[in-house]
């Protein structure tokens, strides 16, 4: 069974955006892998491990396949050539941008992904609501992260229902496209209906609120937990500052 964290939500989004900005703005392969690495381990002992690994390599696989493309066998770079087949030229230097810019790019994939998958999506919807923020960003935010889910599930009840009568049982490609065309249409009607139902409910409500409510959910926090936040979001604005002034101090 997968384990639960018990940070507030947005103790998780503000050390992983430190993590981001810092490790990004370093362009240090070990700290890319390093970092990349205490994901895996954190999600391997949060039980999502597996999960991570499988999202994370659909994303990252041909972002990298793609950066050595480009980079690495078609670029112009002058360079010496490691390797060449014709128009196609390996270079040192594409193979050395085309990694950095990978490994950039594959720790906001990990790091974000890991996120997704620690943060429970109604304890962010809840600290959103019990935040200063304007209620309909969290309602916005709540929308969107259980549409998925729901639109999947109707999809789900859609094609049950047109197997029963014979409907979209085609094979092949062709078979695909008529059951795709055959669920459009029920999936759009049943999505528009169901934001009309809200918005009548939500306008039944009075939503938003002006006064004072009582909130069903509380999300934990403590005064360590808002030093950390505070502390990682100095260090996500300045970190990324002081690596680059100390970069260019070295290079002079």
């Amino acid at each position: 069974m997968p384990r639960t964290i018990k940070l507030h939500p947005f103790t998780i989004l503000a050390i992983a955006v430190a993590v981001i900005t810092m490790t990004t703005a370093a362009n240090l392969w070990w700290l890319s892998c390093a970092v990349m690495a205490l994901c895996l381990l954190i999600a391997g002992w949060a039980g999502h491990l597996k999960k991570l690994a499988i999202l994370s390599g659909a994303m990252v696989l041909p972002t990298f396949l793609s950066l050595l493309l480009i980079h690495g066998l078609i670029s112009r770079d002058q360079s010496p050539a490691i390797a060449q087949w014709g128009p196609l030229r390996v270079t040192l230097k594409g193979l050395e941008v085309a990694l950095s810019l990978g490994l950039r790019t594959a720790v906001l994939v990990v790091v974000g992904l890991l996120c997704g998958l620690l943060i429970d999506r109604h304890q962010l919807v809840a600290a959103i609501d019990l935040s200063p923020v304007p209620p309909q960003l969290g309602y916005l935010l709540a929308a969107s992260l259980f549409l998925l889910p729901q639109m999947a599930e109707k999809q789900r009840r859609i094609g049950e229902a047109q197997a029963l009568r014979g409907a979209g049982t085609g094979n092949g490609l062709a078979g695909w496209f008529q059951r795709v065309r055959l669920r459009a249409v029920p999936l759009v009607l049943a999505s528009m209906q169901d934001a009309q139902d809200r918005a009548v409910h939500l306008s039944a409500r009075g939503f938003p609120a002006s006064g004072a409510n009582t909130r069903l959910r509380t999300v934990p926090d403590s005064p360590v937990q808002r030093v950390i936040r505070w502390t990682a979001a100095i260090c996500a604005v300045l970190g990324p500052i002081l690596i680059m002034l100390l970069s260019a101090m070295g290079g002079n």
